[in-house]
């Protein structure tokens, strides 16, 4: 750094000017000095490049302002901030706000948005260390404000129970320190063409493309930059060729849909330009309106002809039809699947009697269209949820209907604001209100008719699951029937096996080896998790004394390998079973093992076993469900099963809202909603509403073009409406008369063919071992109470797993059994005698049977009972011995106690003489 002096005779020395010169970038102004910038100080994943305080995400987890300010238009006296209490219900917060006014010098009446910004700054980051002063009426005192977003910042870091009270507050807000730019601040200050880094990374392909491509670059930058601009143009012109013009630069990983990222993938193949490569891709098609094919078709030819072999995954009727040779598999799903029905050019497929597909290609096969769509009009009166002034993303402040109790498609290209409409707004703004949801409902001015409903629920494509021991049959609850009925069987009950021991959850009956997952995970350290199938039980999961238990010769582990079909067959005659399985299968899904790991299922399919689930449980008629694309992955066949099951919730009285392209779903729709005409910034406006063919009569946007030629096509026919009252009756006929034992096993148990045998010497205690008391004491008892009662008993009950009982044959006279013992302990008996309270006297019973106690005994008993009590039952005494072994039962004590015991049960209620008093001595 040199400093230099300009000498004149006009100034003092200490006046002189003095010129800074420095061999660093350094701010004349402020002092500071700039490095060389580098590549790497432009890149926000680099240390060198990002922001120090969010370290290149843009965001923080803070405080919301959306949600502490819900509407501006409010004033601070009014509620505009939703977090405060109302100033009526508490005047000493309003007097502190008042104060606060009248020291910075802004009124509380005014609206939010029309105060100034040092204002509005105060109200939301406080004002430091200023104290204010509150005078009377009332109580005087001081005060300092810390504002709203430190005050919730602090309560969050604080207390996990304030943390959890204000999740709903905070949210991921543009980061304080780079306001979203995710650069360092010389970085994110650099312009090109005027413009700097984070504005160009906000701008949409489509934009960003146009800049690059009319760029004016004179001959000295033509040969700094000139091959960086022409690859930047030729990048840029292969995501806009696949139909991603809408996304910007900036766009976050994470909220790309599985079709998005797949073109992203499949537009740098294109731009790396090999050839002889085998391209494999599965589905591109998600996520694409028609309007969007033909440029995706144009870059799959463009890598065709370059040399290049693509094999694709699809359903897409046009991109099939585009194909150069379509193999069709089936004929059926799963197990009924797997061989080749044709082969061969798409109209040599058509014209396939074998194929499925050909027969939907040739119109053999249609869905068709209905002539009865429910009426969804405002003319005809049908009530709606109405959003009103949605602004979230590109919305363009639009007012939006979705009718109740009919079939909504929500549709639109790519980007034109679906998702911020039905997900963002909709869906999180009724969840909010209707379960108390934590979540923050995208920008909109009100909602409208959520009255009309009583719950929400959004079917999405995330995974179930992430381990092998998440299911579909464990996610749609069939897996706990299923365990309850296997706990039934004869076997089980035998063995004292309970539902949990046919969990892979949980330890008792899975094998512990794989802790039930079937599956070991082997750890590869730099590479990704390897599972490999358990050598302990073969992928079984269960224990073989668990998988011994069978039902109609099939196991636990049977039935998780079966498929949804076949599971269907097993449990025909389990009417709560048989519900949910049949629920599956209707959506398309029986083909899905019910064990099959929840991490292997595809999108769609998760999305169908979710909605499963919900259909299985009991329906209101006043349910809102919105499902994204359900489509996925799905075949001709397969969208007519779910449109069925869709309009079967319509029928009932629910309110479906699908975000769909596919134009099977929009032409059977009630009601269509188009957002459009573009994507991106281009979008965001409600094109049209109405039935399928309102929207092709009106001819705006994408949508109708392609709408008509279907609705054409047709075939014309009456959707048949779901009688939930008839589909009941068809169910209960087509049930098989087999008797009480429908809901589970039809043999008998071991206790019900022979219960003496089973109780004295077959019996298995409670928690699956064999006891260790002595059969025999039973045996004693009973014969003897059967010698002494002869007829005046009824015939002793043997027929429960754990109970034997002796009534009197005059059950009107005493409700009390004589005798009840319990024979599920491993290591006691509990004999219980009910008996007059007058038979014998305090501390008599002990005396008689003089029974030691369990811890005096050698071999020791482990139980902690006392060998007798007795318990007052009104004029009855229960009279409880707990025994072990038959040597304590044997003696002349007991037999006394016996005797005295059943002549005094008999006797009760009998006319008899006064008793002496040496008769009560026992």
């Amino acid at each position: 750094m040199v400093h230099v002096a300009r000498v004149g005779d006009e100034a003092d020395e200490a006046n002189w000017p003095v010129d800074r010169y420095s061999q660093h970038r350094v701010c004349d102004s402020c002092g500071r000095n700039f490095e060389e910038m580098e590549p790497h100080h432009f890149s926000f994943n680099s240390p060198l490049g990002w922001c120090p305080v969010c370290q290149g995400l843009g965001v923080q987890h803070g405080a919301n302002p959306a949600v502490l300010v819900p509407d501006g238009r409010l004033s601070l006296r009014e509620g505009a901030v939703a977090v405060w209490p109302d100033f009526a219900a508490n005047p000493d917060f309003a007097r502190m706000i008042a104060a606060i006014a009248v020291a910075e010098g802004f009124d509380i009446s005014v609206p939010f948005d029309d105060l100034d910004g040092r204002a509005r700054r105060i109200i939301l980051h406080g004002a430091g260390e200023t104290w204010y002063q509150v005078a009377g009426p009332g109580p005087s005192f001081s005060f300092q404000y810390k504002g709203l977003f430190p005050a919730i910042e602090e309560a969050g870091r604080v207390s996990f129970i304030y943390r959890y009270k204000l999740q709903g507050m905070v949210d991921d807000v543009p980061c304080a320190g780079c306001m979203g730019a995710r650069l360092r601040d010389d970085a994110a200050a650099v312009r090109f063409q005027a413009f700097t880094l984070d504005q160009i990374s906000r701008w949409p392909l489509d934009r960003a493309l146009a800049f690059f491509r009319d760029l004016p670059l004179g001959e000295d930058e033509r040969h700094i930059a000139g091959d960086l601009v022409r690859e930047v143009r030729d990048r840029l012109t292969f995501l806009v060729n696949v139909g991603l013009d809408y996304l910007t630069l900036g766009r976050g990983t994470p909220t790309l849909s599985g079709g998005e990222s797949q073109r992203i993938r499949l537009a740098s193949q294109i731009g790396s330009g090999l050839t002889g490569v085998v391209y494999v891709l599965d589905e591109p098609t998600i996520g694409l309106h028609p309007r969007d094919n033909g440029r995706l078709l144009a870059a799959l030819r463009h890598l065709r002809d370059l040399g290049n072999t693509l094999v694709l995954v699809e359903h897409d009727r046009e991109v099939i039809e585009a194909a150069d040779h379509l193999v069709d598999f089936g004929p059926g799903s799963g197990e009924g699947g797997g061989r080749i029905t044709a082969a061969g050019p798409p109209a040599m497929v058509g014209a396939s009697d074998g194929s499925l597909t050909g027969k939907y290609l040739s119109g053999k096969a249609a869905i068709p269209v209905p002539t009865n769509r429910r009426p969804a009009s405002e003319e005809s009166g049908l009530t709606a949820i109405v959003v009103k002034g949605a602004h979230q993303h590109n919305l363009r402040n639009i007012d939006v209907r979705f009718p109740i109790g009919v079939l909504t498609a929500v549709t639109g290209v790519s980007g034109s604001g679906k998702s911020s409409l039905v997900e963002d707004i909709l869906w999180k703004a009724a969840a909010r209100a209707k379960h108390r949801a934590q979540l923050t409902p995208g920008a909109h001015e009100s909602i409208e008719g959520l009255g009309f409903i009583d719950k929400v629920i959004s079917v999405d494509q995330s995974p179930l699951g992430s381990t092998p021991t998440s299911t579909p049959a464990t996610y749609c609850g069939a897996f706990d029937l299923i365990r309850e009925l296997f706990a039934k069987i004869p076997e089980a009950r035998m063995r004292g096996y309970t539902s949990r021991r046919f969990s892979f959850n949980q330890a008792g009956g899975r094998c512990e080896a794989c802790e039930g997952a079937g599956q070991k995970r082997i750890e590869m350290h730099f590479l990704p998790d390897v599972w490999i199938t358990c050598d302990a039980c073969n992928g079984a999961r269960y224990t073989p004394e668990t998988l011994a238990v069978k039902f109609h010769g099939k196991s636990i582990a049977d039935v998780l390998t079966m498929s949804v079909d076949a599971a269907l067959e097993l449990f025909t005659s389990v009417p709560k079973i048989r519900r949910i399985l049949q629920t599956l299968s209707d959506v398309g899904l029986g083909y899905v093992a019910l064990g099959q790991s929840a991490a292997t299922l595809s999108g769609g399919e998760a999305q169908r076993v979710k909605l499963a689930a919900e259909l299985a449980r009991p329906d209101t008629g006043r349910t809102l469900y919105i499902l994204d694309e359900p489509t996925t992955g799905l075949h001709f066949d397969d969208v007519r099963k779910l449109l069925d099951v869709l309009h079967r919730l319509a029928d009932l009285g629910n309110t479906v809202v699908v975000i769909e392209h596919n134009l099977d779903v929009i032409k059977t729709a009630d009601w269509i909603i188009e957002l459009g005409p573009e994507a991106g910034q281009g979008g965001g406006d409600l094109v049209g509403e109405g039935p399928p063919e309102a929207i092709v009569a009106r001819g705006r946007g994408h949508t109708s073009r392609f709408l008509k030629p279907v609705l054409e096509a047709g075939p014309m026919t009456e959707r048949p409406r779901f009688d939930p009252k008839a589909a009941k009756q068809a169910e209960r006929s087509s049930q098989r008369p087999t008797g009480p034992a429908d809901n589970g096993p039809k043999d008998k148990s071991p206790w019900e063919v022979d219960g003496r045998k089973w109780h004295t010497r077959d019996r298995v205690a409670a928690n699956g071992k064999p006891p260790r008391w002595d059969g025999q004491i039973l045996e004693m008892i009973v014969d003897r109470i059967e010698e002494l009662g002869k007829e005046q008993f009824a015939p002793t009950e043997w027929s429960q797993r754990g109970v034997v009982r002796i009534n009197s044959r005059e059950e009107s006279m005493i409700r009390f059994p004589f005798f009840h013992a319990t024979t599920s302990a491993e290591w006691v008996v509990t004999l219980r005698f009910f008996v007059p309270r007058t038979t014998f006297r305090a501390g008599a019973v002990e005396k008689l049977v003089a029974l030691r106690p369990f811890h005096e005994i050698e071999p020791p008993v482990l139980s902690d009972l006392p060998r007798v009590r007795i318990g007052d039952l009104g004029p009855f005494h229960e009279v409880a011995i707990v025994g072990h072994a038959l040597a304590d039962f044997e003696t002349e004590g007991f037999r006394t106690f016996l005797d005295k015991a059943v002549k005094a049960f008999l006797a009760f209620g009998k006319p008899a003489g006064l008793k002496r008093a040496s008769e009560l001595t026992g």
